[in-house]
């Protein structure tokens, strides 16, 4: 049987980063993921000011930032019009990359074992970690960080199936008069919550998010014929973008709100969406992600070896963490709020839209002196729009 002091089970973006983290600090740690490198998948990316700080917190920003495209002025569309130009720094990576970049950090003697987690026995001492090949790993303390330990340990509760659907394609954006676009829906009945625009260092990128259910007829008409759904459900896009050009496939991904009760137990704890899902509409999901294993590796896993024993009251500290409360219930709520927000109907919801595009406009002219839609007009003519070209 393998000893470790820590074992990570799953190797994407909180599990590589928790490796690299206590494997600087000198502690014994296994890492089990069922792939060497991260294959390509369509979740994160971008890099937001919260992703930014705690990369920092945890000392491989730099590191990482090398791999990304940087992006200082991002304009933001609402009810189909220019309401905003920000002056916000994000970075535009590729999911798979940001995460084999943190992969490459790990240090060289944290052990790595490809195979996958299938059983776990716990006690207050030391955990038994049983693994597909046959392998067993035994650690004091084991960090669930992937949906592998939500299932193995604690119990899931399904909150919101379905609760939005990600579409991700590459674009042609050598003609954008912006840097980056966030383009909220126009009108609920398209049920779309926002499509952003942004710069990967492999060029333009789209991610549409939408609430519809995965055998919603839309979304097979998405597939056959980008151009006219996209045309249909953002009637007013063209005027910011021109032609959109796709470069590759739509990636299509479903996404449920759920959450694990019942995770005390001794010498486990659950990090990211092993601990929660988010909503990616809500931007939080990487955020609390990360939060959760700088608060987990730097606050609470250095003292915790430093004494005998794993007990559940050691576990609790770190569920009961403060920041770690707030970043959940933020993301819970912005998960919760953004649906209703975009399909909300009446005149109170068609007041709070309204009133957003307002508020946006106020910051522009407050921050600015004048009004976004003028600035919008006054940048590089744009291509007249000849609608969504399909790869």
């Amino acid at each position: 049987m393998r000893e470790t002091d820590i074992a990570i089970v799953g190797a994407g973006l909180a599990g590589s980063l928790a490796a690299t983290m206590l494997g600087r600090a000198g502690h014994s740690v296994t890492l089990i993921d069922p792939f060497a490198s991260c294959p390509a998948d369509f979740r994160c990316e971008k890099l937001e000011e919260a992703h930014v700080e705690t990369l920092r917190k945890a000392g491989v920003l730099d590191a990482v930032l090398p791999a990304s495209l940087r992006c200082d002025e991002i304009w933001v569309a609402r009810l189909g019009r220019l309401a905003e130009i920000k002056q916000i720094t994000e970075y535009g990576i590729d999911y798979s990359t940001l995460v084999n970049r943190l992969r490459s950090l790990v240090p060289a003697d944290v052990a790595f074992v490809q195979s996958k987690a299938t059983d776990v026995a716990v006690s207050p001492e030391r955990q038994t970690l049983s693994l597909a090949n046959g392998e067993q790993v035994s650690a004091r303390l084991v960090i669930g960080a992937n949906g592998v330990m939500a299932g193995t340990i604690g119990a899931r509760r399904e909150i919101s199936r379905c609760h939005s659907v990600s579409i991700g394609f590459d674009v042609d954006s050598s003609r954008w008069p912006f840097d980056a676009l966030t383009y909220f829906g126009e009108d609920p009945v398209h049920r779309v919550a926002y499509l952003t625009l942004f710069p990967l260092p492999s060029g333009g990128r789209a991610n549409l998010f939408v609430y519809r259910e995965l055998n919603d007829p839309w979304l097979k008409r998405l597939r056959g014929n980008p151009a006219a759904t996209i045309a249909e459900s953002l009637p007013q896009l063209a005027q910011f973008t021109g032609p959109l050009r796709a470069a590759g496939p739509l990636k299509i991904r479903p996404v449920d709100l759920a959450m694990t009760d019942n995770v005390l137990h001794p010498g486990v704890a659950l990090v990211g969406d092993a601990f929660s899902t988010a909503c990616p509409v809500s931007g939080t999901g990487a955020a609390k992600a990360l939060l959760d294993v700088e608060r987990l590796c730097n606050v609470y896993v250095p003292a915790w070896l430093a004494t005998p024993g794993m007990s559940v009251g050691k576990i609790a500290q770190y569920y009961n963490d403060a920041e770690k409360k707030r970043s959940d219930a933020h993301s819970f709520q912005t998960s919760v709020f953004a649906k209703r927000a975009a399909l909300g109907q009446g005149l109170l919801w068609t007041a709070f839209r309204w009133g957003y595009f307002a508020g946006s406009q106020a910051r522009n002219f407050l921050e600015h002196g004048e009004l976004a839609e003028m600035a919008g007009r006054a940048a590089p003519a744009r291509i007249p729009a000849a609608g969504f070209a399909k790869a």
